[in-house]
């Protein structure tokens, strides 16, 4: 299976995935080479997505995941459909019981309106607020002091809203959940990767003796990238390796 994300984000997707007993040998590609996607165009941000797409094909992958709501939006709203091997984020199944939810996102994911889209057709009020800056301080790998700020700055419009639950619309708000649901004390934060992951469990059964491994391509600094994985290991869980790509060699 392939996953693609601008950078750690995906890891997120990946241990919910691996949680749910999916075992595959995991190709993930991270183009920390073009992060963050969430402040580009559509445009420049669908054609990275398909390029990222055709190069976990070419690496041999059958299915491939959009580990990334800013790429999944980009290809939604541009009406490319890539078929039955592709899935995204945004494929989860959304638990009914909540009338107002909030969604929190890159600037590229709001803009998109495609959380909106998908509550409000099925009769849920959604209040979106963008949270672009999260992304850089995670990808830092900032301490959970400095992620405390970034995200009580963010999440005002929210609580004023009174809204019943919260939506993570970004797969690498989920690696500080546990932050989120300190500040949103009884409100549910609610992990997209989770639901898709147990959506995909009924479409993509492995058997229970296959071992799973995931194999990082990285497009930019492979060392930096190496530390950045060393401060999340423990959302991977399984043996892996770290491979540097030239993306203009890879991409052909």
């Amino acid at each position: 299976m392939g996953l693609f994300d601008s950078g750690v984000g995906g890891l997120t997707v990946l241990h919910q995935f691996l949680a749910h007993g999916l075992k595959f040998e995991y190709l993930y590609l991270a183009d920390t080479a073009r992060a963050p996607f969430g402040t580009k165009n559509v445009e420049e941000i669908r054609k990275i997505a398909l390029e990222c797409v055709d190069f976990l094909l070419e690496k041999g992958a059958d299915v491939v995941v959009s580990a990334c709501n800013t790429a999944q939006a980009a290809l939604k709203i541009s009406g490319t459909n890539l078929g039955d091997r592709f899935f995204g984020i945004l494929d989860f199944e959304f638990p009914y019981g909540f009338k107002k939810v909030g969604i929190l996102a890159t600037e590229a994911t709001v803009k998109s309106s495609v959380y909106l889209e998908k509550l409000c057709a099925i009769g849920i009020e959604a209040i979106q607020q963008p949270c672009q800056a999260l992304v850089a301080a995670i990808e830092s790998c900032a301490q959970d002091n400095e992620i405390r700020n970034v995200i009580a700055g963010s999440i005002q419009p929210l609580m004023r809203a009174k809204v019943e639950a919260v939506i993570l619309g970004c797969t690498h708000f989920p690696i500080v959940k546990h932050i989120f649901q300190e500040l949103f004390e009884n409100i549910p934060v609610l992990d997209p990767a989770e639901l898709l992951a147990e959506k995909l469990v009924s479409i993509l059964p492995t058997s229970s003796n296959q071992e799973a491994h995931v194999n990082f391509y990285v497009t930019g600094d492979d060392g930096d990238f190496h530390k950045k994985i060393k401060r999340y290991e423990h959302l991977i869980g399984v043996p892996y390796s770290i491979e540097k790509v030239l993306w203009g060699e890879s991409a052909k």
